[in-house]
């Protein structure tokens, strides 16, 4: 079916290249029409991949549903890579939020023992005219029998 394979070189060509082959020890040659033949199979390579025409080809058409599930791989790869560099902002994000109101929270629990302050408290108590007691305070106790039960309506 290849045209290229089928075409036998002609003895007449003079070989460009010789070399000798590590596994086999056999001695090859190129010829110039096969470094020709290999240049000339690139621009026609590119020219079917441009115009769309390797895609009817049969081999292709065969590998149609390997190449469809490779090409759904590739989208399913691209949008986790898409999604997880989502996820690493929403962190990043989430991380600068956390130390933002650590931070906050530890300025307010300051402010506030400040302000619990025994002489904090004792200082603004003295703008209202009130004045600190010196004497503790008394429990008062009242017996039960005293006590008068509620009604609730």
């Amino acid at each position: 079916m290849n045209k290229l394979r089928d075409i036998e070189p002609e003895d007449t060509e003079t070989p460009v290249a010789k070399t000798k082959s590590v596994k086999t020890g056999k001695v090859a040659s190129a010829t110039k029409s096969a470094v020709v033949g290999r240049a000339a199979r690139v621009p026609r390579m590119l020219i079917g991949v441009l115009n769309g025409s390797f895609l009817t080809r049969e081999k292709l058409l065969g590998n149609m549903p390997f190449i469809l599930f490779c090409a759904g791989l590739m989208i399913t790869y691209i949008a986790y890579g898409y999604h997880t560099e989502r996820i690493v902002r929403d962190l990043d994000s989430t991380d600068s939020e956390l130390n933002e109101l650590r931070s906050e929270y530890i300025t307010v629990r300051a402010r506030l023992e400040k302000i619990e302050q025994q002489s904090q408290v004792a200082a603004g108590i003295g703008e209202l005219g009130l004045k600190e007691s010196r004497v503790p305070p008394v429990k008062l106790e009242v017996p039960k029998k005293d006590l008068k039960k509620t009604q609730s309506p």
